[in-house]
């Protein structure tokens, strides 16, 4: 296969030799080679653009006995055909990265309005204790605050993290003396820093958050 059969300066060249009239294929491998590598339901359209006109002028009675031209028609065929083979792989992955990531910030927003609403609500509960669940992901580390913990929670988790799967074992959560308590058995080293993290990364707000003797105050009232 002619490596160069989607190249405008090929068929131009050719055509120059050959005296054929062009109809319309000089300018479509030129707006196809312009075309931006990112566009791939443009690159898609001029791709099979392409591929009509070559194969439109494979059926003109001035092409046909022209083995040369035909020979170099097929070339930008099979051409096209593999691009075009390409670029919907792309366009699947692509399209698959863009609704992962779309799905992502749909479970984020959830979560983050969850969290907020549900630690607000233990704040105003007069000591009553809910369960929580820390994930530590690769990308970002969150943390879920319900009455119950449930399988679905740890799949929220996973959500907001990227895929993380990195669980602490369940722990209780509690609002005392102006701090949001949360107490496990044998808790890692700087995990009060790694709550308040947490939460401010995705609700903005820098809690008061104690783990054990740690603490980690907030910035101003809350």
């Amino acid at each position: 296969m002619n490596a160069n059969a989607l190249s405008e300066n090929g068929w131009k060249a050719l055509i120059g030799k050959q005296r054929i009239k062009d109809n319309g294929l000089q300018r479509a491998l030129a707006d196809y080679q312009k075309s931006d590598d990112d566009d791939h339901a443009g690159k898609l359209k001029g791709i099979a653009k392409i591929n009509q006109l070559a194969a439109a002028l494979q059926n003109n009675k001035e092409v046909a006995g022209n083995d040369a031209v035909v020979d170099y028609l097929d070339d930008v065929q099979d051409a096209a055909n593999a691009e075009q083979r390409e670029i919907a792989k792309a366009k699947m992955t692509a399209d698959k990265a863009e609704a992962e990531a779309e799905k992502q910030e749909k479970a984020e927003g959830a979560y983050e309005a969850k969290l907020m609403a549900t630690l607000n609500k233990l704040k105003s509960s007069n000591g009553a204790s809910y369960e929580f669940m820390f994930c530590d992901g690769q990308d970002q580390c969150a943390v879920i605050v319900a009455p119950t913990i449930s399988a679905q929670h740890k799949q929220q988790l996973m959500q907001v993290t990227g895929g993380g799967k990195r669980f602490s074992k369940l722990g209780s959560c509690r609002f005392e003396e102006g701090k949001f308590v949360f107490a496990m058995e044998h808790p890692p080293s700087g995990l009060a820093r790694k709550l308040q993290g947490a939460i401010a990364n995705f609700t903005g707000r820098k809690l008061p958050i104690m783990v054990g003797p740690e603490a980690a105050e907030a910035d101003a009232d809350v």
